[in-house]
């Protein structure tokens, strides 16, 4: 029974037409799903007075607004847990951060270690923090922020994405809603070469404004045959995980994406994917090869890269997120985790 269960607290805000629709939600809602299913705890969502709600089909929190998940009143009790992402710590008062009353966990990314960045403030108050990549967990662990920092990569539903289509329209997808400038400049090019060649490619390019919603999404990646993903740049922070990357690979592929950060755990240059610089140049050349290859090498990559989805699975996420929230109060209470406030 749920009165049974320790609640786990949510937050969320969001005011423009796109809000609830980012990856960020997606995964903070798969967290939601995860504690719903689970035997020991009941997720609760308030969503901030100031959030405005849109027509929008791609939210992935409107179906959770007047039902029994979502709370009124913003009324921590004694037993609550806190889940906090991105810019949640606003629904907390100064005393509150600094001492927070009931265990916090913070889902924190690398981008946050950089000084400019509007949620590197909060990295300073006590959290237990979870992070998607090896290599973001070494960078907040070395940054230096207030609390432990544990790994749970990100994970897929293969519910939610569509079977391999093994006769896809397009041969190229350039995925530039992070960079639409280089997108744009590499579409061009693509299009220009295209005509000195005697078999023309079929070339796509996704630009801004974002699809309505993330299944409109998938089947374009899933209507395409190579597909070059432009994440966020390095000079922006990157990826805390970038998981369309993960998910072209599941309907299996062939990627091209740079480094950035989120994507260590399972962008393997020459294994699973092609991994140019994060320039118009290396990245022009690397289509190049994808064209060339024999549909051997082709192959070789599109199966490895399915095979590491399989690291990436939501039941493993949801098993250690569990595993985590049993061990919350061990971890809470010592104090030598945690730096005074």
């Amino acid at each position: 029974m749920e009165l049974n269960k320790r609640r786990v607290i949510f937050h969320r805000f969001f005011n423009i037409y796109n809000g609830g629709t980012s990856g960020g939600q997606i995964k903070v809602r798969d967290y939601f799903e995860h504690l719903k299913n689970s035997e020991s705890f009941t997720p609760k969502v308030f969503f901030n007075p100031e959030t405005t709600w849109f027509d929008n089909p791609g939210n992935v929190w409107t179906s959770y607004r007047n039902s029994k998940d979502e709370i009124e009143t913003w009324e921590l009790k004694k037993n609550d847990i806190l889940l906090l992402a991105g810019i949640d710590w606003m629904i907390l008062n100064e005393k509150q951060k600094l001492n927070p009353p009931i265990p916090v966990i913070n889902i924190a990314h690398p981008r946050h270690a950089r000084l400019q960045d509007k949620r590197n403030e909060f990295l300073k108050y006590p959290a237990i923090r979870i992070t998607k990549s090896s290599l973001s967990k070494s960078i907040l662990e070395n940054y230096g922020v207030n609390g432990p920092v544990f790994l749970i990569p990100d994970a897929i539903d293969p519910k939610d994405i569509p079977a391999p289509n093994e006769n896809p329209e397009n041969d190229i997808l350039i995925v530039g809603l992070k960079n639409p400038e280089l997108a744009q400049k590499i579409y061009k090019s693509l299009l220009f070469l295209n005509n000195f060649r005697k078999k023309k490619l079929v070339i796509k390019v996704q630009l801004p404004p974002k699809l309505p919603t993330r299944a409109n999404f998938l089947n374009l990646v899933n209507n395409s045959k190579t597909i070059v993903f432009l994440p966020l740049e390095e000079k922006f922070g990157s990826e805390g995980f970038y998981l369309p990357a993960l998910e072209a690979m599941f309907m299996k592929k062939l990627v091209i994406c740079p480094f950035a950060i989120g994507n260590i755990d399972f962008c393997v240059d020459g294994k699973t994917c092609i991994m140019p610089k994060y320039n118009f140049l290396s990245i022009l050349l690397s289509i190049k090869k994808a064209v060339n290859m024999t549909g051997y090498e082709r192959e070789g990559l599109i199966t490895n890269a399915s095979e590491i989805t399989k690291n990436h699975l939501l039941e493993n996420e949801q098993k250690a997120l569990i595993n985590l929230l049993n061990q919350v109060d061990t971890i809470w209470n010592d104090k030598t985790l945690f730096n005074k406030t």
